[in-house]
């Protein structure tokens, strides 16, 4: 753990408390490993203190294979959503595809569609504007779908709060299917079929899977049923992207679908996904869980938050790479202006005063763009440390988002506040919400209140690092071998490293005047390492000689070599370079 701020030679103190992963209780656990799997102690130590104390379920995670995939019919509910999908198929009836505007819903929405539409299906896609249509499926979204002559809707990653849609939907005489992840109310909609692992007694072993994932179950148990034949495997790749994007677990089915998927992008054929590639940089390359993240998901996204998803939608579908191109393009016009309408909204939010105890943060503005107020709300998250909502006023109505830390369901916080509401939903890391403006103020003193129980030191809780590793240790190759664990994300994040006793070479510097870049002495002599957002480091650390740190490590190609990079989550630093002097 770092010093505290006793030390007077202390210039820069960390910001969170550090602990160790507590080791296997059986300390041969990591020595078998590296053994019968060839690893080095150190990726061996990270595996066996992430509970893998066999090689059998290590390789198995290293290396999921596709018979990790359980079968769709583990659904209760996946019979009669197949047995109608056939049906229509044989009738020639038109099928509509409802989805969302985030990368989720319409990765899911374009899987169904082609799907369908390679069995010979009269399908078509419906996906809401986010300002003009509102989020979900609503019984706008039905008349839609009657007015263009479908019989069955399949609404994916929405529909299972959509109570009024279901009616609407009932008296139109339209059968409904719902594939969603949300978790459900206590009355649920009217359906032929939902596809929800939330639902208690759904039959599926696993509860975390995205829409898309569920798209994808759908979509095999019609091509089991049809042809017996088909796979749909090479619809992982927008799995891959959808899950990613959404912030789920990637563990068990999750992590075997997302580790297949994202094999297969750097070899996409699909002109849309290629065009799609290029504008993102990633042309070529092996496409990582990051990449999707932070490159390709922005772009998608995009589409919906200042655009219409359904540029995002043809880009897939489209079979013609003149239009791919185009629509592209156009996504990343959307993603450059949507840097800059963030970055505004970000800094208004940021500058808004939050109580030292308070252990919800709620921003609201004037005009903010209702398409940039989720990440807002996960900027305010990062900065505070605690859950956030960002909310934008237009015309007396307040269109927020929420996000929140590990441990604390912000869904469930809504939950409590229900009666201010007009509206809701979500997961417990992210929702949604609309109310009449007057009320913001009602809703963040019944969000404190609801919460004053919370304990918002414990929101921010301490740097959990894998493994204490010696400034000798930090290689090109450890950091090669530690990519094994990839794919990264909730549930599977990257290894933190807890590294003490490193030397800088040089005065760090400012990059694009909000990040720091230092160099450190290492084991092959030198060491990259970077700070996001944290450009006031750079003065913070005048006349550092010693630092302690927590960071993620990453090979990364420079100049025709491999060098190893450090990516800082927090750091403790001295104007003295006797270690003693920290103690």
């Amino acid at each position: 753990m770092a010093s505290g701020s006793v030390d007077p030679f202390l210039i820069c103190p960390a910001r969170q408390s550090w602990q160790l992963r507590q080791p296997p209780t059986d300390p041969q656990t990591a020595a078998r490993l590296a053994s019968e799997l060839g690893l080095s102690p150190t990726m061996a130590t990270i595996l066996a203190g992430r509970g893998f104390s066999d090689a059998v379920t290590a390789e198995e995670f290293l290396q999921p294979g596709l018979e990790q995939l359980h079968s769709p019919f583990l659904f209760e509910a996946m019979e009669a959503a197949v047995e109608r999908i056939l049906s229509a198929l044989q009738r020639g009836e038109r099928i509509a595809v409802h989805g969302d505007y985030d990368v989720d819903g319409i990765t899911g929405t374009v899987l169904l569609v082609t799907v369908l539409g390679h069995l010979g299906a009269d399908v078509e896609f419906i996906l809401p504007h986010r300002i003009d249509d509102g989020y979900g499926l609503n019984p706008s979204g039905i008349d839609k779908a009657h007015a263009a002559g479908a019989r069955l809707l399949i609404a994916v990653d929405c529909g299972v709060t959509a109570l009024a849609a279901a009616e609407r939907a009932t008296e139109l005489g339209i059968d409904l299917i719902i594939a969603d992840h949300h978790v459900p109310l206590t009355e649920l909609p009217e359906a032929v079929a939902i596809i929800n692992p939330r639902i208690t007694g759904c039959g599926y072993p696993e509860g975390d899977l995205a829409a898309v994932g569920l798209a994808f179950k759908l979509a095999r148990g019609v091509l089991q049923r049809h042809s017996g034949h088909a796979s749909g495997i090479s619809m992982l790749k927008l799995v891959a992207l959808g899950t990613v994007a959404d912030l789920v677990p990637l563990t068990g089915e999750n992590r075997a679908m997302t580790w297949h998927g994202l094999r297969g992008l750097s070899q996409a054929t699909n002109p849309g996904l290629r065009a799609l590639l290029k504008v993102a940089g990633l042309e070529g390359c092996r496409v990582d869980a990051g990449d999707v993240a932070f490159r390709i998901g922005p772009r998608i996204n995009a589409a919906g938050r200042l655009g219409h998803p359904n540029d995002a939608a043809e880009l897939f579908l489209t079979r013609d790479p003149a239009r791919a191109t185009k629509l592209a393009n156009r996504l990343q016009r959307l993603n450059s202006e949507r840097q800059q309408v963030e970055k505004h909204v970000t800094r208004e939010a940021l500058e808004m005063p939050v109580g030292e105890n308070d252990p919800i943060v709620v921003a609201a503005g004037e005009g903010w763009h209702r398409g940039v107020v989720g990440i807002v709300a996960a900027r305010l998250v990062e900065q505070w440390g605690r859950p956030a909502l960002a909310i934008s006023i237009e015309g007396g109505r307040a269109y927020g988002s929420a996000r929140s830390v590990t441990g604390f369901s912000i869904v469930g916080a809504l939950d409590g506040v229900a009666e201010l509401l007009d509206r809701h939903g979500g997961h417990p890391q992210a929702a949604g919400f609309e109310l009449e403006a007057s009320r913001i103020g009602e809703l963040r003193e019944a969000l404190l209140a609801t919460n004053s129980h919370v304990d918002i030191a414990a929101l921010r809780p301490a740097l959990l690092c894998d493994i204490d590793v010696d400034p000798e240790q930090i290689t090109p190759a450890l950091a090669l071998e530690l990519e094994r664990l990839a794919p990264f994300g909730v549930g599977n994040p990257r290894p933190r490293l807890l590294c003490r006793d490193l030397h800088p070479l040089g005065e760090p510097q400012l990059l694009k005047e909000a990040h720091m870049k230092l160099r450190l002495r290492g084991g092959d002599g030198e060491v990259e390492a970077l700070a996001w957002r944290r450009g006031a480091l750079v003065e913070e650390l005048v006349g550092m000689k010693r630092l302690d740190l927590v960071a993620k490590l990453k090979p990364r190609r420079w100049g025709g070599r491999l060098i190893a990079q450090l990516e800082i989550d927090d750091l403790a630093a001295w104007s003295r370079s006797d270690p003693s002097a920290a103690h």
